[in-house]
Formats: C-alpha cells, sequence, structure tokens
C-alpha cells in the first residue's frame, strides 16, 4: 500500500511537475507574446514616426530642389539676355536706323516731287516772262538801231560844224566793226589788231575794250583781258558785261574771292543778269561753297529757265552735298532743254554711279561717250565717282573704245 501510495504521490508530484512546467511554459509564451506584441507596437511607432520624417524630409527635399532649379532658371534667362543685350540692342539700332533712312528717303521724294512741280508751274510762269522778253529785245533792238543810226547822223552833222574833228571817231568805228566781224569769224588775232586800231584812234569806246578782253579770254591771255575789262570800267562804271567777264578771267586765273566780288557787281547792275548769277555759283563751288552756289543757280534759273548749263552747274554742286535724287532731276532738266549736252549726260552717269544704280549709270555714261569720246573717255578712267562701276565689264569697253 504505501508503495502504492508513493508511486502514486510520485505520479501526482511528477504531474505537478508537469502541469506546474506546462503553466510555467504557457505563461512563458504569454510573456513573451506580449514582449513581442509591445516590442512591436513600440516598433511600428517608431517605424510611423520614420516614414514621417522622411516624408518631410522628402518634401523639404523637392522644395529646396524645386526652389534651386527656379533660381537657376532665372539666372540662366539673366546671363542670356546679358549676354545678347549688346547684339539686342545693335539690331534695334539698326531697324531704328534702317526705318529713319526709309522715312528720309521718302520725304526727300517728297521734296522731290513738290520741287519738280514748283519748278514747272514756275517754267510756264517764266516761259510766258520770256515771251514777253522777248517781245521787248526785239524793241529794245530796234531801239539800239535807231539810236546807232542818230549817232551816225550827229556824227556827219559834227563833222560838218566841226570840219575833220570826227573823222577819227568814225574811223575808229570802222575799226571797231570789223574787229567784230574777225571776232565773229573766228580770226582772233586779226580782231585783236583791228580793236587796237579804233583803240589807238579813240581810247574811250568802252565797248571796243571789252569785247578785246573777250578776244583775249579766248587766247587765254588772261591777265592783259583783265586790263582790258578794267579800262572799260574805268570808262563806264556800270558796264555790267564788263564786268561779269573781268570775273570770268579771274576764275581761269584762280582769284576766286575776286572773281564773285566782279560777278556781284555785275549783279549789283543788272539783278536779273542770268550768266552772272551762274557764274558766281560756278565759283563759289570752286571753293566748295555748294550750298551758296546752288542758291547762286537758282537765282539765274528764275531769271532764265532753259539755262541748261545753271541747270548742270546747279546738279553738281548737289551731287557734292549728296543730293543725289534732285541733282539727278537737275541733269534730266539740261538735257531735255539741249540733247547733246555730253556734259550733263556724263554728270548724270557719275551721280548714278554714285548712287549704285549700275545700269542707267551704264546707259548714261555711253550717250555722253557718243556724244564727245574723247573728252568723256579720258575724264572717266580716272573718275573717282566711277568706282562702282569701274570694274564693270560695259564700263571697260566704254572707256577703251
Amino acid at each position: 500500500m504505501k508503495i502504492i501510495n508513493l508511486i502514486l504521490t510520485l505520479i501526482l508530484s511528477l504531474s505537478e511537475s508537469v502541469v506546474y512546467s506546462h503553466i510555467n511554459n504557457i505563461i512563458k509564451h504569454d510573456y513573451q507574446q506580449k514582449k513581442s506584441l509591445i516590442i512591436l507596437t513600440q516598433n511600428q511607432e517608431q517605424i510611423e514616426e520614420f516614414k514621417l520624417r522622411e516624408e518631410i524630409r522628402d518634401r523639404v527635399r523637392e522644395e529646396v530642389d524645386y526652389t534651386f532649379r527656379h533660381a537657376t532658371s532665372l539666372l540662366s534667362v539673366f546671363l542670356i539676355v546679358l549676354t545678347f543685350f549688346p547684339a539686342s540692342a545693335a539690331i534695334w539700332i539698326w531697324f531704328l536706323q534702317a526705318k529713319l533712312a526709309n522715312k528720309i528717303d521718302i520725304t526727300e521724294q517728297e521734296i522731290d516731287s513738290f520741287k519738280y512741280d514748283t519748278i514747272s508751274q514756275l517754267k510756264e510762269m517764266v516761259g510766258e516772262a520770256q515771251i514777253i522778253l522777248d517781245e521787248l529785245k526785239q524793241q529794245s533792238h530796234k531801239a539800239d538801231e535807231k539810236i546807232e543810226q542818230l549817232q551816225k547822223d550827229t556824227l556827219i552833222q559834227y563833222s560838218t560844224a566841226q570840219g575833220d574833228n570826227s573823222e577819227p571817231l568814225m574811223m575808229a568805228n570802222d575799226y571797231a566793226k570789223q574787229g567784230d566781224q574777225f571776232f565773229l569769224a573766228g580770226r582772233l588775232k586779226e580782231a585783236i589788231n583791228a580793236y587796237n586800231q579804233a583803240l589807238k584812234i579813240y581810247p574811250e569806246m568802252a565797248d571796243v575794250w571789252n569785247n578785246r578782253g573777250v578776244v583775249l579770254t579766248r587766247l587765254k591771255i588772261f591777265d592783259e583781258a583783265i586790263v582790258s575789262y578794267d579800262r572799260a570800267l574805268q570808262i563806264r562804271a556800270d558796264y555790267a558785261d564788263a564786268w561779269n567777264n573781268r570775273g570770268v578771267s579771274l576764275i581761269e586765273l584762280q582769284h576766286y574771292q575776286e572773281a564773285i566780288n566782279s560777278f556781284e557787281q555785275g549783279i549789283k547792275v543788272k539783278p536779273d543778269y542770268a550768266d552772272a548769277w551762274n557764274n558766281r555759283g560756278v565759283c563759289l563751288a570752286k571753293i566748295q561753297k555748294y550750298q551758296e552756289a546752288v542758291k547762286s543757280y537758282n537765282q539765274a534759273i528764275a531769271i532764265k529757265n532753259d539755262y541748261s548749263d545753271a541747270w548742270n552747274n546747279r546738279g553738281v554742286s548737289l551731287m557734292k552735298l549728296g543730293i543725289y535724287g534732285e541733282a539727278i532731276a537737275c541733269f534730266d532738266n539740261a538735257v531735255k532743254i539741249k540733247p547733246d549736252f555730253f556734259s550733263a549726260w556724263y554728270n548724270q552717269a557719275r551721280c548714278y554711279s554714285l548712287k549704285s544704280e549700275v545700269e542707267v549709270a551704264l546707259k548714261s555714261l555711253e550717250k555722253a561717250i557718243s556724244l564727245n569720246s574723247g573728252n568723256c573717255q579720258e575724264m572717266a578712267k580716272n573718275e573717282p565717282d566711277f568706282e562702282n562701276i569701274r570694274d564693270n565689264e560695259l564700263f571697260q569697253k566704254l572707256i577703251s573704245a
């Protein structure tokens, strides 16, 4: 019995030990689970906190990256603007200059058109005035013939009354007329001899002194010609032709200011003296006073609208001033009045060349050479205004033909 009780006790002890061990294992397991759960819970909170931190960090990084990229883009644009600003400014200035030049060209064309219309109207007015002037000239010529006849009659009467005292004057007049005939025939030296004979007999003949000066000018004896004009002016200070002719000889001697003074004296005596106005312009152009020269030519043309030399000279001065459109209009007028005016055609070619209008420049030059090949070809070879067409094949052909 004791043994059985001992066995039962042992079994119970073992059972309690097993049960206790099992319960203890369960308690440990529960503890481990609770501990794991606690650790897991803590890990999840840490994970959530970590995720939140990462999310905040990502957002901050995105904002920083966006701000950096935006600033970099703005900086790049700024640098590009700074880089291309000079070029942009230059392009803009060029555009403004081109626009301004276009407006200037349009304005010049309008001015040229207005001037052309005005000149056309003036032409009509001057044409009517010219008709009246021609009639007056005819009447004046008839009056001069009557005066000459009266002078002859007076000389005859004076001869009758005074015996032989009028004979020297009559002889002097005969020599003077003979000199005029020689001059018109181109026999210049014989004309001088005849005038010398007339003046030797009667030195107070202003017309003869003037005519003698003209012949000497033709012979290019300018100093002596001026002496003749001065003698004529001593006799008659208001002799407009003598003042004008004196100025022409002074131009040849390159005494330009003295020449201008002579022309102005002639104009003072005779304000409508177209030749004196034109010659004054020529002299002013010689000393490069082109604007003043143009004004002088304007006066000459206003007096005599069909004055081809004044139109041509005016065109040259305008060309020197760079007013090419109006200059060409002047040359056009000159050749309309005088189609065989080779100098006007030649100057027109120069003007077109300066404008780089090659085709019309060559046509004008070809026309000039056809009218006067010798002078025009020789001038064209060294003409600086033809630099724009000098290498042209047709130009080379024209100057060497």
